[in-house]
C-alpha cells in the first residue's frame, strides 16, 4: 500500500478513547451510530465507517488486547472507542495492524508519558503493530524507508523528531534488549512519570549510554541488519544507488587520502514532502557536496562507503575535534566477498592487512547532544600490519 494512503488512513480516522471503564448497561448510542462487542472491548462506530471495516478495527483491537495487556503486560487503557471517518483502505490487515497502533495510544494514555514526544509515543505504537502483527510486515515496513534514503543530516529530519518512522528504532530496541517487557518497563520506569526524557530511562533499564544504543542502530542499518531488512533494504534500493545514503563515496587505491568533504548528494530529497506532508528542507539545509564533514544535529548519522581497490595495508583512522570526541560514536562496518558484514567499534587507529578481503567499508558516525564538532578520515598505506579488523587505540 502507498504510504500516502497509509498516513491519510491514520489522518482521517477520528478515534476518540474513552478511559472510563465500560458500565454494564448497554451505552447509549446516538443516532446514526452501531455497536460491536469483543470479548474485552466496546467499539463504536458511525453507519459511514460500514461494519465490515468496523469489524477488522475491533478486530485488530482485541489481539492487541490479546497479545500486550494479556501476555505482555501493559495496562489495559481504553476499552470504549469510538470510531468516525472514512478509511481509505480495503485491505482488512491493514485495518487490523492500523487498530492495534491506535489502541496501543489508549495503552499509553495510561502511563504517565509525555505524549508531546512523538519519536516514542508514535514509534512505540508503530512498534506495537509488528509486535501484534509480525508476518503483516508490508502494513508498517513502508514508514521505515526514510532511514536508508531520506538522508541522514538534515534540519526537518533530526531524528528524535520523528514519529511513526521512529518504530525502526524501537524494533531494533525490542529485538536486542528485552522486547516487549522492556519496552513495558520503560514506560513503567520511575523517571518517566517524573518528567525525565526517556533516553535516560532506556539507558538505565539496558545499562548502555543512550549514545552507545544509538550508535549500534545506526551500525546496524550499515551493516543491513536492520529488523524486517530483507523487506527494507529492496524496497530503498528502487530508489538510491547507495542504501544506507552516504555524505561520501571513495576508493581506497593505496596513496594517502584525506577525506573532509562531502562528495554525495542525497539522490531522493524531496522525500520529506512526498511523504510528511510539510515542507522539504532548502538544498542549502541538506549536507551537500563540498560541506564540510561535521554533524550537525544531535542524533545525526553519517555513512562513509569506502570501495576497497588495493592490496597494501589500509590503515584507516578518523580525526574529531579533540574537545568532541566523547560526544561520538565510530563504527567500522565491513563487507567480506561472501556477503558477510563485520562490526567493529572505531577506536584509534583500524588496520586492514588484507584490505581486498572485503568489498565495501563503512565508517559510521553518530553523535549525542553536545555542539557538534568537524571531522575527517585519514585512509594511509598502513607499515605495521594487523590481522585483527581493528586495533582498538
Amino acid at each position: 500500500m502507498d504510504l500516502r494512503i497509509w498516513l491519510v488512513l491514520f489522518l482521517t480516522i477520528s478515534i476518540l478513547l474513552m478511559t472510563a471503564p465500560p458500565s454494564p448497561r448497554e451505552p447509549e448510542i446516538p443516532p446514526g451510530f452501531s455497536v460491536l462487542q469483543t470479548r474485552h472491548l466496546t467499539v463504536i462506530y458511525e453507519a459511514q465507517f460500514t461494519k465490515q471495516k468496523a469489524l477488522y478495527f475491533a478486530e485488530g483491537m482485541e489481539a492487541a488486547y490479546q497479545r500486550l495487556v494479556i501476555k505482555q503486560g501493559f495496562r489495559s487503557g481504553a476499552r470504549r472507542f469510538w470510531l468516525q471517518g472514512f478509511p481509505t483502505s480495503e485491505n482488512p490487515e491493514h485495518l487490523r495492524t492500523v487498530a492495534t497502533h491506535e489502541f496501543f495510544h489508549s495503552v499509553q494514555l495510561s502511563y504517565s508519558l509525555k505524549l508531546a514526544d512523538r519519536f516514542l509515543i508514535e514509534g512505540t505504537a508503530t512498534w506495537a503493530m509488528r509486535e501484534v502483527y509480525p508476518e503483516c510486515v508490508e502494513c508498517y515496513i513502508e514508514a521505515f524507508e526514510d532511514w536508508l534514503i531520506g538522508g541522514t543530516d538534515a534540519s526537518t529530519l533530526q531524528h528524535l523528531g520523528l514519529g511513526h518512522h521512529a518504530g525502526l528504532f524501537w524494533n531494533f530496541i525490542s529485538d536486542h534488549y528485552g522486547g516487549a517487557q522492556l519496552i513495558r518497563r520503560l514506560f513503567e520506569h520511575p523517571d518517566i512519570r517524573l518528567g525525565v526524557d526517556w533516553p535516560k530511562g532506556l539507558s538505565a533499564l539496558t545499562g548502555k549510554p543512550f549514545l552507545d544504543l544509538w550508535a549500534e542502530f545506526a551500525a546496524a542499518l550499515a551493516a543491513r541488519r536492520a529488523p524486517d531488512a530483507q523487506w527494507l533494504y529492496p524496497r530503498a534500493e528502487q530508489k538510491t544507488p547507495y542504501v544506507p545514503v552516504p555524505v561520501f563515496v571513495g576508493e581506497w587505491t593505496g596513496q594517502p587520502l584525506t577525506i573532509e568533504q562531502s562528495n554525495w548528494e542525497n539522490p531522493y530529497p524531496q522525500l520529506c514532502s512526498e511523504k510528511r506532508g510539510g515542507a522539504c528542507p532548502s538544498k542549502t539545509s541538506i549536507l551537500s557536496v563540498g560541506s564540510n564533514l561535521a554533524i550537525r544535529y544531535p542524533y545525526g548519522i553519517h555513512f562513509l562507503r569506502i570501495t576497497p581497490k588495493s592490496t597494501a595495508p589500509l590503515a584507516l583512522h578518523v580525526e574529531v575535534e579533540k574537545e568532541h570526541t566523547s560526544n561520538f560514536r565510530i563504527y567500522l562496518v565491513a563487507r567480506r566477498a561472501s556477503g558477510a558484514y563485520e562490526i567493529s567499534p572505531l577506536k584509534g587507529e583500524c588496520v586492514l592487512s588484507k584490505p581486498m578481503e572485503y568489498t565495501l567499508l563503512q565508517v559510521v558516525l553518530t553523535r549525542g547532544l553536545e555542539v557538534p564538532g568537524k571531522y575527517q578520515l585519514r585512509l594511509q598505506e598502513s607499515q605495521t600490519p594487523d590481522s585483527s579488523l581493528c586495533r582498538r587505540g
